[in-house]
């Protein structure tokens, strides 16, 4: 493709609504992490769950591998949630982080996997698995679950970029953000609740496009504002994925 097709093509994307291609776009893209970092908090939340339950048993006990499970979201389905499971006594046990999930705490949870999706640091997610589930697991356990939910999320969002496409368009979208305060708040039922406040925050997008008119988001990260230190950050992170850039069919270094 020469670069004068490539100018044309990315004219028509322009006219063809290229923000809501975006925005949808971008809207898929996150709802996707989102599930995957509520998969994860839930999974390492359930393998500490079982190595306390395996230090109470009165009898030896071992871990038997996983069996999958689908467990809904508000922001889509886990096909394959894995559950670690016991030689023996599977069936007898209760697991409460999934008990708990389902009669209750499924939107605090699925609102704090968001809200680590759009960048809450690692200490916020601690302290509000404290609150979600501190009544199952120790502060140990919780530390030890966030911080596997980090190292997984964090190997998703460096994976390596195999295929450069060919036209790369960037934009800016400005979104309100509900963050977690400090404060608590006792809700109706006696709950102590994290208060949250909208902060307005830019999510710096990059969305590839193929020849064929396939799009999809290559990249994404949440900024304070929409400044050139912001970007050349977003630039520095997408060539440490393994972005190649060409200039005039030349790959430049």
């Amino acid at each position: 493709m020469t670069v004068k097709e490539k100018e044309e093509q990315i004219l028509r994307i322009k006219q063809a609504s290229f923000q809501s291609e975006l925005s949808e776009a971008l809207q898929s893209q996150i709802r996707k992490r989102v599930v995957a970092t509520v998969q994860a908090i839930i999974e390492e939340a359930l393998v500490e769950e079982i190595k306390q339950d395996i230090e109470q048993l009165p009898c030896v006990a071992r871990r038997s591998g996983y069996f999958s499970r689908i467990l809904d979201t508000q922001y889509g389905r886990i096909d394959q949630l894995a559950v670690p499971k016991l030689r023996y006594g599977n069936k007898k046990r209760k697991w409460q982080i999934l008990e708990r999930y389902q009669r209750g705490v499924r939107g605090l949870i699925d609102t704090v996997g968001y809200l680590y999706t759009m960048g809450l640091s690692l200490r916020d997610l601690q302290e509000a698995l404290y609150l979600l589930m501190g009544q199952v697991l120790s502060a140990t356990a919780i530390n030890n679950a966030t911080l596997r939910v980090q190292t997984r999320m964090q190997a998703d969002r460096d994976s390596q970029i195999d295929v450069t496409p060919p036209i790369i368009i960037v934009d800016g979208v400005w979104v309100d953000i509900q963050y977690t305060l400090d404060s608590i708040k006792i809700d109706r039922a006696g709950h102590q609740r994290q208060q949250r406040q909208a902060q307005e925050r830019v999510l710096l997008v990059a969305m590839a496009v193929w020849p064929d008119q396939r799009y999809h988001i290559l990249h994404y990260e949440v900024a304070h504002e929409e400044c050139d230190d912001a970007w050349s950050t977003f630039f520095t992170n997408l060539l440490a994925r393994g972005l190649h850039v060409f200039d005039n069919n030349k790959q430049c270094h």
